[in-house]
């Protein structure tokens, strides 16, 4: 498995290319269930604040690249975030490229 955040930051390592990392955006309740040692987001820009101060503690370089959210939920009985709509709609047409 290759973790999504290294392989944001490697493909944006040379600036050659446009990359946005999508990430689930839980319901604080969802959050607990989550993740590790009561780490909680009360919004989309603390989070992503978060993900890239963890990033650039474990990388030498400063990749440029997006971070976008998308609505979803944990389900308790799969144990599996799934997104709540489409998450296509998180990045638009004259953005996409490969998913």
């Amino acid at each position: 498995a290759v973790n999504p955040l290294f392989r944001a930051a490697f493909l944006a390592k040379d600036g050659s290319r446009k990359v946005t990392l999508v990430i689930p955006w839980l319901s604080l309740q969802h959050q607990k269930l989550v993740y590790p040692n009561n780490i909680t987001f009360t919004s989309p820009s603390e989070h992503q604040v978060y993900v890239r101060q963890w990033l650039q503690e474990r990388i030498s370089f400063s990749p440029d690249f997006s971070i976008q959210f998308y609505p979803a939920k944990f389900a308790v009985d799969k144990r599996s975030i799934l997104s709540v709509g489409d998450i296509s709609e998180v990045i638009p047409d004259e953005d996409a490229d490969v998913a």
